[in-house]
């Protein structure tokens, strides 16, 4: 396999860690429109907690393991940020 092929076969896992990420945060508007119907407080430090836990636990390299961690805390600040900005805008 050369440079080229490889290059494409990253091309696709971004095309679809884009429309995964959007699917996320379709998801995140949803749950911030039902923390503001029951007045749930966005930020939520146990469940974040919980789900990096949960997430580490799925990798299988150690490399990976500590920097699932990074991504999910960049990921959960991004939910946080839409749910109030959506917040702001009820």
């Amino acid at each position: 396999m050369d440079l080229d092929e490889l290059r494409k076969e990253i091309d696709a896992v971004d095309t679809d860690i884009v429309k995964l990420f959007e699917k996320r945060m379709e998801i995140s508007e949803r749950i911030a429109a039902y923390k503001q119907k029951t007045g749930t407080p966005v930020h939520d430090q146990a469940r974040e907690k919980e789900k990096i836990l949960k997430v580490q636990n799925l990798t299988h390299t150690e490399f990976n393991r500590k920097h699932i961690e990074e991504l999910y805390t960049v990921l959960m600040a991004l939910s946080r940020k839409l749910q109030e900005e959506k917040a702001k805008k009820s």
